[in-house]
């Protein structure tokens, strides 16, 4: 599942302490003039157009797993798409902000760099100039938990967006166990916070879920036999016993 949120406080000044940490990840010393700084916010605690949310534990968790994670575009994994690097983050509460779901707003902000050459010159133009905003993450949580009954992994008849008892049906993100990458992207999917995340059901599952969409576009794209692999079966799989629940309850 995607979702995506716009760059925030876009450029910012490289400090002394910015270069110890971004040279950490490099492999000779860079300079403040050889570098590019800026910032996002990768993920909240709010509830989104899919209906789900990361809880503040799984915030705190992705705070140390996204450092040092590098930034592509789309989330094409081809090596020549790497574009920059988190460098640092920082979880920040807003208490004067409360989200749908009752809670003091909170997210995570990443800080990235990249390198001042030739082939980023016209992509630093663009996020200085406010073009290149959105960016999308993809991470991995161990539990997605229903607002409604607790029940985990889709594995109860509730749908997300749908009101019960008066209250917005959604799924919360637990457990988060890994943070694989994050891209730059077009079209934002996600009310406010415009982050994309994607969550496996078990520890193992190292590349994440992708969304149902992705599948069937696919699926639609492809001509003649098409090759699923197996978190993409799995993915399908859920969904479709989902959609059988929901039929066997007249829905």
């Amino acid at each position: 599942m995607k979702k995506e949120k716009r760059l925030n406080e876009a450029v910012f000044s490289v400090t002394k302490s910015d270069i110890e940490k971004i040279n950490s990840y490099s492999l000779k010393p860079l300079s403040e003039e050889e570098v590019f700084v800026f910032s996002v916010i990768l993920c909240d605690n709010e509830i989104d157009r899919d209906f789900e949310r990361f809880s503040v534990e799984s915030l705190k968790a992705l705070k140390e797993l996204f450092k040092g994670v590098t930034g592509i575009f789309d989330h094409s994994m081809r090596a020549e798409n790497q574009t920059a690097r988190i460098f640092d983050t920082e979880l920040i509460t807003d208490k004067e902000r409360t989200t749908s779901a009752g809670e003091p707003y909170t997210y995570l902000k990443a800080h990235c760099y990249m390198l001042r050459n030739e082939k980023n010159k016209s992509l630093i133009a663009e996020i200085e100039a406010g073009i290149k905003r959105e960016v999308s993450v993809s991470c991995s949580v161990k539990r997605a938990v229903c607002s409604v009954c607790k029940a985990e992994n889709s594995s109860c008849s509730h749908r997300p967006g749908t009101q019960v008892e008066g209250r917005l049906c959604h799924r919360i993100l637990y457990d988060a166990v890994d943070a694989y990458e994050w891209s730059f992207v077009a079209v934002p999917a996600q009310k406010g916070a415009r982050v994309t995340k994607q969550f496996g059901k078990t520890e193992e599952s190292k590349r994440g879920e992708k969304s149902v969409t992705d599948i069937l576009k696919k699926l639609g794209e492809q001509k003649g036999e098409t090759v699923l692999d197996a978190f993409e079966t799995a993915q399908l799989k859920s969904y479709i016993a989902t959609l059988e629940r929901a039929a066997a309850d007249g829905e």
